[in-house]
């Protein structure tokens, strides 16, 4: 008799697969719920920038001298009490709506609560020729305390790295603060890791230069991390792996079956076959 041949249900439902089963379905859960975490870390590194960086806060509660520039506080608008030094300077290459001109910068004395004041790098105003701009940067160390002292507001930003006009053709370009304090005289070694650029309307300060400089808030990024997202995927992939490979071990379970009883039956009809029969013996 033809002994039947397994299904992939009666294999699969045997014990010792569902119990496999039950595993590989929550190692799969488990990938999941790895899927789901990097999907949200995605969303949320990718959320919209939301602070209000337009009103503007105390300084001090934002930064503190010789502490890094912190997220929360970049791009920032902030007010401070300050006064002006002769430490008047010219940046080149600075662009204001599609021109192409120069910065005048100082340094604000800002009052600390204790001790003495600390150095704030400042952007005062723009200028379109160089001439005039170091004209202006003239006439005010020549005569510090015309800016200040008083409120100062603006928006306060991370020090910039030097260009390679800085370094080749040593022409300023950066709002390097690290450069700028080796410059400055009677520092006393105070200062903030930002600079400032003043909003001459906000503050108790003339506009320097031909024009305020253009100072926009900081960029709203909306974008997903696409690197979380592909750790998500691999994650969905190995859930499906698993799932294949409890598939996989069943349907060989099944060939394994089939296998062992067609060499049953093969043996069976082997041994059931007549044997030759008795030799004639020669008349």
């Amino acid at each position: 008799m033809r002994a039947p041949v397994p299904t992939f249900k009666q294999v699969a439902l045997r014990p010792q697969w569902i119990g496999v089963l039950i595993g590989c379905l929550l190692v799969s859960g488990i990938f999941a719920l790895l899927g789901q975490w990097q999907i949200e870390r995605a969303v949320e590194q990718g959320q919209r920038d939301e602070r209000d960086t337009e009103t503007a806060v105390p300084l001090e509660t934002m930064a503190q001298p010789g502490e890094p520039l912190t997220t929360e506080a970049g791009g920032r608008m902030v007010s401070l009490v300050g006064d002006d030094t002769a430490d008047y300077r010219v940046l080149a290459g600075r662009s204001q709506e599609g021109r192409v001109g120069w910065w005048i910068t100082g340094r604000a004395l800002v009052e600390q609560p204790a001790g003495e004041p600390a150095s704030l790098a400042v952007a005062w105003g723009w200028s379109a020729s160089e001439a005039d701009a170091r004209a202006t940067a003239e006439a005010l160390a020549a005569d510090a305390g015309t800016v200040g002292p008083g409120t100062i507001v603006g928006r306060y930003l991370p020090s910039e790295a030097p260009t390679d006009g800085d370094i080749r053709e040593h022409t300023r370009e950066a709002m390097s603060v690290a450069a700028l304090v080796n410059e400055w005289p009677d520092w006393n070694g105070l200062a903030y890791t930002g600079y400032l650029v003043v909003d001459p309307a906000a503050s108790e300060a003339p506009v320097v230069g031909d024009e305020p400089i253009v100072s926009r808030p900081p960029e709203q990024n909306t974008q997903l991390n696409w690197l979380n997202v592909f750790y998500a995927i691999e994650w969905i992939a190995f859930m499906g792996f698993a799932l294949y490979l409890w598939y996989r071990l069943v349907k060989d379970a099944r060939e394994r079956d089939i296998e062992a009883i067609e060499e049953a039956q093969e043996a069976e009809a082997a041994a059931a076959a007549p044997g030759p029969g008795p030799d004639r013996a020669d008349g």
